[in-house]
This record gives structure tokens, sequence and C-alpha cells, in this order.
């Protein structure tokens, strides 16, 4: 499932929607960014990525995301201003509020395992 969702997110934002509607293409995209973040600054520090489980609602996920990016996104990352990054960041910022179900912790766990990133891709 995760590879077919990545390949149906990756087909879904080249159409460059201007917000997504489904969560779990919604938490893919948002622990992916993150990911890339750790990933092209800090490789040793992806256990901030498992902080993402404990959260209970989308808000959560959101303001997580925000302190990663504070710590991460700034100027070691290479990618802080390519369109491609900013548009999935207005992406992150840009979902309702929503209650995180156990099925949806259990698709973040399987997220941040995931290598290949939506950033270089899309």
């Amino acid at each position: 499932m995760k590879n077919a969702l990545f390949e149906s997110t990756k087909e879904e934002l080249r159409c460059r929607p201007k917000n997504l509607i489904d969560l779990n293409q919604w938490l893919f995209v948002t622990i992916n960014t993150a990911k890339s973040m750790i990933d092209n600054t800090d490789k040793s520090q992806f256990v901030y990525l498992n902080k993402f489980v404990s959260c209970d609602t989308t808000r959560d996920i959101q303001q997580r995301f925000d302190k990663i990016q504070g710590k991460f996104g700034n100027k070691d990352f290479s990618k802080r201003h390519s369109p491609k990054y900013l548009y999935l960041c207005s992406l992150v910022a840009n979902f309702p509020q929503t209650s995180l179900t156990s099925e949806s912790k259990q698709l973040i766990n399987c997220f941040v395992i995931e290598d290949k990133y939506l950033l270089y891709e899309i």
C-alpha cells in the first residue's frame, strides 16, 4: 500500500491541487516532507519523526511539522527556497483539523520509513 500511495500522491501532486482532501495522502505528504528536511540536513536526527505517532489531531501534526521545519528547514536545508518544497509546505498548512485514528497512526509509522521523497519526484 505504501508504494501505491506514494505513486498516487505523486501523480495527484503533478496536477498541483491547492489542497488535499484525503487524510492518508496529507499524512504522507507531511511526514515525507519532514523526513526530506531531516535527511537533507542531519540524518542522525530521524528520531524526531517518531513524535508524529503521538499526535492526536491533524493540528498536532501541523505543529510537529512546524517544529521540524524550524529546526531542519533553515539555512542548512538546500531545498528551502525550492518551489516544490514551498508547495508541499502549503499543502501541510492547509488541511482541516481532524482527529487521528489508530489506523492513521499505524500509517504514520509506515511513512516514517519511506526512503523516496516527493520533494525530488514531483
